[in-house]
């Protein structure tokens, strides 16, 4: 159980009243203050001594050689407790309570010396001794209120100690004039009060201020260090003047090799010159240097190995700007994966019925726009594909569907004009661009005889399927729904003329080189419409 407290606990006390948010370390900080400022307490101790041989000197008295003597000691004391807790402290930090549980008793025998003495010379015939023990004995207590105000109980019971027995000594005076002292003595000691208070409460302000600050400082910190972005501030004048740990990181570089108060370009072009090289560094300054010429929002950076940064840019109104960075790789990976999911089939691969119509829709604005070479669709349907689903399942046809695919996309790779899309259970288009009926009649010949031929399962079973085709060739003023609708038509006509054919679609108009097409293949059914 902890000892009852002496009167030593309570002079070092901290006042409760009013100050309830002193922590520990608030209070450890005040009891700091006793051991600072060590120039101010040596010329106060120097400034006694001095009151003491001067009045050794001009009286010859003994309690004048006992008051040099004493005030000497306890300087020496006093100034060698600060500098054995300087020490200390500074090889390792300690707490200052047991030096200032030592300082305090010294200090407070100090000032009772030093009232007592300038109380020996008010008591003394000399009046211009008096005058100079007073006026000096003044202004070391008013140093003390200063000094010690951290502490205010000892400040004040030091002051009380110094000045009480000045007026002890007032009245005690064997000149008749030495009372006038008291009523000023008595208004300078609330005073001192007064003065020590207020100090105080505004140490202890600005020492929670600052712990706070520093709290503050280190939960920003923390949060700087630990976020899986990088972040990184700029200046009105667009230098870096903040940037944290994963800034670094993310261009493969150390906090060390971070550059601050350079412009954001200079800044990212040296964090990544370590793990990128010359060339990189230089692609990062343009890059840098041209969005923020241009005032966009957003910047990509790619890297060369294969990641991805994006830089955001969060203005503040003073100028300044927030710069956020992150690691977009997997982002960006996940958001492709999207697209494409959105815009093919996920069975075969192949452009969806969405990405045909789209593409289909630009290249008829083009040609409608540039009167381009002729473009040409073929709808292809699978013949016998229900058989097989319905005798093996559907797991077989997925197979069938997925061999489909390959095949065609084998056959297309090398047309540069050519795309092949999946509209959906078994049927594809083609997009044939600078599409001669000629040479639109041999790719349908090969699609039909390449997807006659047999598929071999992981089952080991073998199946064979065959297709037939519908061609329409674009005009002026097509859209993608009335082309397909023309080839749809055209490839019923191909059915019906018993499958494993193609057949064109015919269209009322003026573009002969189809007509004249179509007219050849009569014999094998056309379809006809506006």
């Amino acid at each position: 159980m902890p000892g009852k407290p002496t009167l030593l606990d309570s002079i070092l006390a901290t006042p409760p009243s009013g100050h309830s948010d002193v922590t520990a370390s608030i209070r450890a900080s005040l009891l700091s203050t006793l051991f600072e400022n060590t120039r101010s307490m040596l010329m106060a101790g120097a400034a006694g001594a001095f009151v003491a041989m001067v009045a050794l000197f001009r009286l010859r008295a003994e309690w004048a050689l006992c008051w040099l003597i004493a005030d000497l000691a306890l300087l020496a004391a006093r100034f060698g407790i600060i500098r054995s807790y300087v020490a200390r402290n500074r090889a390792e930090a300690v707490h200052p309570g047991p030096w200032a549980a030592q300082y305090a008793p010294v200090s407070l025998v100090y000032c009772l010396t030093l009232g007592a003495g300038t109380m020996g010379c008010v008591m003394s015939p000399d009046s211009e001794l008096a005058s100079l023990a007073t006026m000096v004995t003044a202004g070391i207590l008013g140093g003390v209120a200063s000094r010690n105000a951290a502490l205010p109980r000892l400040a004040i019971a030091q002051i009380c100690l110094g000045a009480l027995p000045i007026g002890v000594g007032a009245a005690l005076a064997p000149r008749s004039s030495a009372w006038i002292l008291i009523p000023p003595l008595a208004l300078y000691i609330a005073g001192m009060a007064a003065i020590v208070g207020r100090h105080y409460d505004s140490l202890v302000a600005l020492m929670t201020a600052e712990q706070k600050h520093a709290e503050l400082a280190a939960r920003f910190d923390a949060a700087l260090t630990h976020m899986p972005h990088g972040l990184c501030t700029i200046d009105d004048a667009g230098k870096v003047v903040i940037a944290n740990r994963r800034t670094a990181e993310l261009f493969g570089a150390t906090v060390e090799m971070l550059r601050l108060n350079v412009p954001l370009p200079e800044f990212i072009g040296h964090a990544g010159l370590a793990k990128f090289g010359e060339t990189l560094r230089r692609q990062l300054v343009e890059r840098c240097t041209a969005w923020l010429a241009e005032e966009r929002t957003s910047l990509d950076l790619p890297l060369n190995d294969g990641r991805r940064l994006e830089m955001t840019r969060n203005p503040v109104p003073d100028g300044s700007a927030v710069i956020i960075i992150e690691d977009v790789t997997e982002r960006r990976l996940t958001e492709a994966k999207i697209l494409h999911l959105a815009r093919h089939d996920p069975l075969t691969g192949l452009p969806n019925r969405r990405e045909l119509s789209e593409r289909l829709s630009q290249l008829l604005a083009r040609n409608a726009a540039n009167q381009a070479a002729p473009l040409a669709v073929m709808y292809l349907d699978l013949d016998g594909f229900k058989q097989v689903n319905d005798s093996l399942g559907h797991h077989a046809g997925d197979e069938v569907l997925a061999a489909v695919a390959a095949r065609l996309r084998a056959m297309l790779r090398s047309g540069d004009g050519e795309l092949v899309a999946r509209l959906g259970g078994d049927e594809f288009a083609v997009i044939v661009e600078h599409a001669a009926p000629a040479t639109s009649e041999a790719l349908a010949e090969r699609v039909i005889y390449r997807l006659s031929e047999p598929y071999s399962l992981s089952t080991g079973e073998t199946v064979a399927i065959g297709t037939s085709i519908g061609i329409a060739f674009a005009v002026n003023g097509d859209t993608f729904e009335r082309l397909m609708r023309r080839a749809d038509a055209a490839l019923y006509d191909a059915k019906t003329a018993g499958k494993g054919t193609f057949r064109f679609a015919s269209i009322k108009g003026n573009n002969e080189a189809v007509i004249a097409l179509a007219n050849r293949h009569a014999t094998r059914g056309s379809s006809e419409l506006v």
